[in-house]
Formats: structure tokens, sequence, C-alpha cells
């Protein structure tokens, strides 16, 4: 039997199914996937300095850190709180094992035995109030308590830490973790000057002890709650100690500090320290010394007369000089056994370490080795001075002094000896080491070099007794504007410079160089243009003489 009921149109049902379909697919969009937390105001992709992702970072950070433990907790020392997870065991007709958590109101409720409450007590405390609860319900029960988890808790952190904020923390949490889960201390922040603000009260923290030797007691644990402030650095509310201690420096002063503290934030002394004559400096308010003090050390550190210090005072640890140095000297290239060798300064002589070497490979180049002094590698005050002055304005003494320095810089250092002359027992260049001298030996080169405008500059074989023009003359002969009259001979070995043609100056050897400069742009143009005026005088007397010439024909 057919309906009398009106029939929907087709399009009007596809209609309603399309929207139910886009309608599910927007709710199901919406909702957080697995494991991501909806994001609240303010927050977005990216980090922002106003982004909870840092935040959800740290936290992250903080709750694995939670699980580590230094020590076994102490049942007698560790309070309980909301949210710590306790694990009750009741041994009755049979085992019962409870895992109940402490409630916000800081209540324990125990399945048929009912409310305990733990709030602020002891886990051992804690432990003997449920024995007695349980004994109220059952006859000769055995109780066993066990801290299965500890409870998480915020805590702020602000002041001179490198983000401020709130971290998560649990009771073990020490005063130094939680600077670092707030990113660390800033380069301004003082170990010495932090506070717990705790229920309105403040606790100071003096975390200098625990850096220093790791004494836990200056490092307290924190509370649900708490609030840490990192203070920053007084740079008036110091103390110093120099010499020999393992770091050296400025500490800030806090009451209560003496020598003995004060050599033990520094890390204790040096094996070179010199323990009976420690000097205490203290100063007034505008930094004159208003007295001086000497005390003494045991062999096992403890101080003599310890003396309490005040804001500005200075401790002196002398040290003994030369203790234990070793002196030594590098030798390196061409030797059989290259590298360092013990020396007496002022005594070991050269020639001994070379044989001590192994002596010379027959690649060596006598001629180029050199012995360079590093104590003699210094600033040079004057030479300083006289490079920043124009070279226009520089006195003919100071030009003088610049050019003579500035060659013993190429080569700083460099102690003259003559190496052929040395290993032929010539004892007036056998000379007497000092710590971190250096020995270098070459390899030969066997080349004098050529540079500059030459037509084939490069290295040319080295020849006795050749002048320098006969290596230009290998070199393919002078260059299109070389500036000949001005070439420069320059010694491999020493580095000095000599104009080419004072050959009573210098003698070629393997290693040195030519160089032949370029005529200035000046010159060439003074030259070119000379040359164009005695041609142009030339043409002109030319065509005087030409006309006359022509004259004399002419009139003939």
């Amino acid at each position: 039997m057919l309906s009398n009921r009106p029939q929907l149109p087709t399009w009007f049902v596809v209609g309603c199914v399309v929207a139910l379909w886009f309608g599910v697919a927007a709710y199901v969009h919406a909702q957080p996937s697995t494991g991501e937390e909806p994001r609240g105001i303010g927050t977005t992709g990216q980090s922002t300095p106003y982004d909870t992702s840092l935040t959800r970072e740290l936290s992250q950070r903080s709750l694995e850190s939670s699980v580590l433990l230094e020590r076994p907790i102490d049942p007698a020392l560790y309070q309980l709180g909301p949210n710590d997870q306790l694990t009750i065991m009741l041994t009755v007709s049979k085992p019962i094992q409870y895992e109940v958590v402490v409630a916000p109101d800081g209540k324990l409720i125990i399945p048929g035995v009912g409310a305990i409450d733990v709030r602020n007590r002891s886990l051992a405390e804690s432990e003997t109030l449920i024995q007695q609860a349980v004994a109220r319900v059952y006859r000769d029960p055995l109780v066993a308590v066990s801290l299965r988890r500890m409870r998480q808790f915020k805590v702020s952190v602000i002041g001179a830490v490198r983000r401020t904020g709130m971290v998560v923390a649990t009771p073990a949490t020490r005063v130094s973790e939680i600077i670092d889960l707030a990113g660390g201390a800033s380069t301004r922040a003082s170990k010495r000057n932090v506070e717990i603000i705790r229920n309105g009260n403040i606790i100071p923290v003096d975390l200098m002890p625990f850096y220093a030797y790791g004494d836990l007691p200056s490092n307290p644990t924190v509370r649900g709650g708490d609030v840490v402030k990192v203070g920053v650095q007084d740079q008036h509310n110091i103390i110093i100690i120099s010499g020999g201690v393992q770091r050296p420096g400025e500490f800030t002063w806090n009451k209560g500090d003496s020598v003995s503290t004060l050599i033990r934030y520094a890390f204790g002394f040096t094996v070179d320290a010199r323990q009976d004559s420690i000097e205490v400096v203290k100063v007034d308010e505008v930094g004159n010394i208003r007295e001086r003090l000497f005390l003494n050390a045991t062999p096992d550190g403890q101080i003599v007369g310890d003396l309490p210090l005040e804001i500005g005072d200075q401790v002196f640890v002398r040290q003994k000089k030369n203790y234990f140095v070793p002196s030594r000297v590098v030798v390196w290239g061409e030797v059989k056994y290259p590298g360092y060798y013990s020396i007496e300064p002022h005594s070991t002589r050269l020639r001994e370490v070379i044989q001590r070497a192994g002596g010379f490979t027959r690649e060596a180049s006598l001629a180029d080795a050199v012995l360079i002094r590093r104590r003699l590698i210094e600033q040079d005050p004057e030479y300083g001075r006289i490079a920043q002055i124009d070279p226009d304005q520089r006195t003919p003494q100071e030009t003088e002094y610049f050019r003579v320095k500035n060659r013993e810089l190429q080569r700083p250092g460099i102690l003259t000896v003559d190496f052929n002359k040395l290993m032929n027992n010539d004892e007036s260049e056998n000379l007497a080491l000092q710590h971190d001298d250096s020995i270098f030996v070459p390899l030969v080169r066997g080349f004098v070099k050529v540079s500059g405008k030459v037509k084939n500059p490069g290295n040319i074989s080295y020849t006795p007794n050749y002048k320098f023009r006969d290596y230009i003359q290998l070199a393919g002969g002078y260059g299109w504007n070389a500036d000949e009259g001005e070439e420069k001979v320059i010694k491999g070995r020493t580095g000095e410079t000599f104009l080419a043609d004072n050959e009573e100056d210098y003698t070629i050897e393997s290693g040195d160089a030519i160089f032949i400069p370029e005529k200035t742009e000046g010159e060439f143009w003074k030259g070119f243009a000379t040359a164009v005026t005695i041609v142009a005088q030339v043409a002109t007397i030319i065509a005087v003489v030409v006309g006359l010439l022509n004259s004399n024909n002419n009139s003939n």
C-alpha cells in the first residue's frame, strides 16, 4: 500500500548528508591529537618570549629529572604532601596491597581503615600513624609503607636567571637544580646572594660552599609554592684572593667569611704555594691599607689563627719561584729525532741538543738553520708609536729606526748562529740555551728565487759565485718597464734586503731571492714626456733644415 506522505526531494537528502559529513570532520579536527595539549591564549607554533611551549619544554626536563635521586630518601626527613603516592602492604588473614595518593587536603584514605592526616609529617611519622590506625581495625596486623612516587609541584624563579617563571620540582630538587631548570644563572648572578621566599619568610642561601666543595646543606631542597630569587653581584661587596691558589679572583663577601673559607672557595692551595707566609691586607673605605697580617697554614692546609674577613680585604698567597718548572727546548725540521728535549737553562749548549736529536739529515740546510729565542719576541712601544705617524711626518731618526726594526720583525727572536761553524767545533757559536728556545733546520732549497719584472720569474738553480745579473739572465732577462738599477737581493736566512748593485755588501746564497721592481707610473710618464719633447725638438730642427735647403734650391 502506497503511503500518502510527501516524498523528500533527492537533492535535499544529499545536501543533509554532505552537511553532516563536514560537521563531523570539523569536530574531529578541532580536538587535540594524541599527546598534544590544546593551545592556550597567547601560544603559537613558534617559540616567542611569551610562548608557553618553552615552559612546557622546561617542565618536561624537570619531569625527567624528578626520577633521578642523588641518594635514597630518608624517611625521617622526607615530609609528605598532596599527590605523594604510597604503597601500603597489610598482612592480616592474607596480604592486601593498597596504592594510595595523599589528597590535596593532606589526608590519606585507606579502604576499610579511614582517613589519616599526614600533612607536613615525615614519612617515618606517617608510617607510625598508619600502623596505629590499622591496628584499631585489624588484630595484630603487619604494616609496611613505601613511597612509590614523589609529588610534583611548581616553584617560581625570579631575579638573575636566563628565563624567569615557573618550573616543576619535587621534594628532592635542590636550589641549584631550580636555577638550572630556569635556563641557568645570568652573567651578573651571584651564587652567594640567593633567597628562598617561603610563606612570607626569607631563607638566605649561599651556594658557594656547594660549588666549591660539595656541601649539600648549603644547597637546600625546595617545597611547593617556594619562590627562588637569584640576586646580582655587588662590585663593591667583594673580597680578593691571588697567588698560589687553584682559582684566584674576586668573591662576593658574606658575613662569616674568613681566610680559610676564602681559600676553600678558591679550591685550595697550588703545589707551589708558600703556606708559611699568607698575607692578609685590610683596607679602609677608600682603599687605603690600614693593616697587614701574616698567617701560616699547617701541612694539611689548616690556617693557624684564622681571621674573619671584611669587605675589601685581600689575601695573597706567595709562590715558590721556579718550583718544578720543566725547562725544555724544541728541535724540528731536518734532524733525525725531532721533538722536545730537557735542558738546564744557561748550562746546556746548542751542539749537545743537536747531538741528542741524532744530528742533521742529509737534506738539512745548515746555512738556513736558526735558533729562535721566544722570550725576545715582545712588543716594542717605540716601534708602535712610530707606526702611527704618517711616513711624511717622521723625523730622519724615526724613519731609520722604523726601517731597521721592521727588518728585524720579519724574523723575530732569531739569534745569529752559524751552524756550519758550530758543527766544526767553533765554540763561539755554541750558545747556552734557555727554556722555550726553538731550533729549526729547514731542507736544502738549492735555488734562488727571481721575481718581479723579469720575463720568466721563478726558482733558478743555485750556482756558486753567480751574480744577480746572471740569475736575471737565466730568468729570461728584464721584462717591460723593469726599473733597472733598483734591483733588491733578499737574504733567505735573515730577511735582510740589499740594493743589488752594492755587491760588496752581500753574497748570493742558496735560498736568497732577487726582486726586480717596476718603474712607477710617474717615472714612466716622465720618461715618456722627455722622449716626446726630444722627438719634437729633433723634428723641428729637421723641418728648419729642410726649409732652408728648399729656399736655397728655389733661389738657384
